[in-house]
Protein backbone atom coordinates (compact mmCIF):
# COMPACT_ATOMS: atom_id res chain seq x y z
CA UNK A 1 0.00 0.00 0.00
CA UNK A 2 0.85 3.54 -0.84
CA UNK A 3 1.39 6.12 2.49
CA UNK A 4 -0.83 8.96 1.82
CA UNK A 5 0.48 11.41 4.46
CA UNK A 6 3.13 12.99 2.61
CA UNK A 7 6.22 11.64 3.55
CA UNK A 8 6.55 9.64 1.15
CA UNK A 9 5.85 11.96 -1.50
CA UNK A 10 8.20 14.33 0.85
CA UNK A 11 11.46 11.87 0.51
CA UNK A 12 10.56 11.15 -3.08
CA UNK A 13 10.91 14.62 -3.79
CA UNK A 14 14.25 14.68 -1.59
CA UNK A 15 15.73 11.63 -3.69
CA UNK A 16 14.58 13.54 -7.23
CA UNK A 17 16.08 16.60 -6.45
CA UNK A 18 19.36 14.53 -5.14
CA UNK A 19 18.89 12.67 -8.33
CA UNK A 20 19.47 15.84 -10.27
CA UNK A 21 22.19 17.79 -8.17
CA UNK A 22 24.29 14.33 -8.83
CA UNK A 23 23.50 14.69 -12.60
CA UNK A 24 24.65 18.09 -12.66
CA UNK A 25 27.95 17.68 -11.09
CA UNK A 26 28.48 14.94 -13.00
CA UNK A 27 28.18 16.82 -15.89
CA UNK A 28 30.31 19.76 -14.59
CA UNK A 29 32.99 17.07 -13.61
CA UNK A 30 32.70 15.89 -17.70
CA UNK A 31 33.13 19.59 -18.92
CA UNK A 32 36.08 20.56 -16.41
CA UNK A 33 37.88 17.14 -17.65
CA UNK A 34 37.30 18.00 -21.25
CA UNK A 35 38.65 21.51 -20.57
CA UNK A 36 41.87 20.12 -18.94
CA UNK A 37 42.03 17.81 -21.80
CA UNK A 38 42.12 20.80 -23.95
CA UNK A 39 44.47 23.01 -22.03
CA UNK A 40 46.91 19.65 -21.99
CA UNK A 41 46.92 19.67 -25.28
CA UNK A 42 47.55 23.47 -25.87
CA UNK A 43 50.21 23.42 -23.77
CA UNK A 44 52.01 20.70 -25.23
CA UNK A 45 51.37 22.84 -28.47
CA UNK A 46 53.43 25.34 -26.38
CA UNK A 47 56.43 23.16 -25.61
CA UNK A 48 56.90 22.05 -28.95
CA UNK A 49 57.11 25.52 -30.09
CA UNK A 50 59.67 26.63 -27.34
CA UNK A 51 61.64 23.25 -28.56
CA UNK A 52 61.68 24.27 -32.06
CA UNK A 53 62.78 27.75 -30.75
CA UNK A 54 65.41 26.80 -28.78
CA UNK A 55 66.65 24.05 -31.83
CA UNK A 56 66.53 27.29 -34.08
CA UNK A 57 68.98 29.23 -31.32
CA UNK A 58 71.08 25.92 -30.95
CA UNK A 59 71.98 25.99 -34.65
CA UNK A 60 72.57 29.21 -34.71
CA UNK A 61 75.55 29.11 -31.86
CA UNK A 62 76.77 26.19 -34.07
CA UNK A 63 77.19 28.18 -36.99
CA UNK A 64 78.61 30.77 -34.84
CA UNK A 65 80.75 28.05 -33.70
CA UNK A 66 81.72 26.59 -37.01
CA UNK A 67 82.73 29.98 -38.15
CA UNK A 68 85.92 29.85 -36.08
CA UNK A 69 84.85 33.03 -34.52
CA UNK A 70 86.99 33.97 -31.18
CA UNK A 71 84.37 32.40 -28.82
CA UNK A 72 84.00 28.72 -30.38
CA UNK A 73 83.58 26.84 -26.87
CA UNK A 74 81.11 29.48 -25.48
CA UNK A 75 79.23 29.57 -28.69
CA UNK A 76 79.32 25.05 -28.50
CA UNK A 77 78.11 25.29 -24.82
CA UNK A 78 75.11 27.57 -25.36
CA UNK A 79 74.60 25.19 -28.42
CA UNK A 80 74.10 22.09 -26.16
CA UNK A 81 72.48 24.07 -23.06
CA UNK A 82 69.39 24.39 -26.14
CA UNK A 83 69.94 21.33 -27.49
CA UNK A 84 69.23 20.34 -23.57
CA UNK A 85 66.22 22.47 -23.50
CA UNK A 86 64.55 21.67 -26.81
CA UNK A 87 65.08 17.84 -25.11
CA UNK A 88 63.11 18.29 -22.24
CA UNK A 89 60.31 20.55 -23.62
CA UNK A 90 59.21 17.79 -25.94
CA UNK A 91 59.36 15.47 -23.12
CA UNK A 92 57.03 17.73 -21.13
CA UNK A 93 55.27 18.09 -24.83
CA UNK A 94 55.01 14.14 -25.17
CA UNK A 95 53.82 14.07 -21.43
CA UNK A 96 50.87 16.39 -21.69
CA UNK A 97 49.88 14.47 -24.72
CA UNK A 98 50.15 11.28 -22.59
CA UNK A 99 47.58 12.73 -19.94
CA UNK A 100 45.51 14.52 -22.33
CA UNK A 101 44.84 10.56 -24.02
CA UNK A 102 44.26 9.06 -21.12
CA UNK A 103 40.83 8.20 -20.06
CA UNK A 104 39.74 9.45 -16.48
CA UNK A 105 39.31 6.54 -14.51
CA UNK A 106 36.00 6.49 -12.31
CA UNK A 107 36.63 6.09 -8.52
CA UNK A 108 33.65 3.36 -9.22
CA UNK A 109 36.01 1.40 -11.33
CA UNK A 110 39.56 2.04 -9.76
Amino acid sequence: MARTDGRHEAGGQLHLRVAEEVFRAGQQVQRVLRQTKNAQRTAAESFDRSADSHDRAARSYEQLAQRGERHDDVYLEHAARHREFAREDRQIAQRLRQLAETPIRSHASA
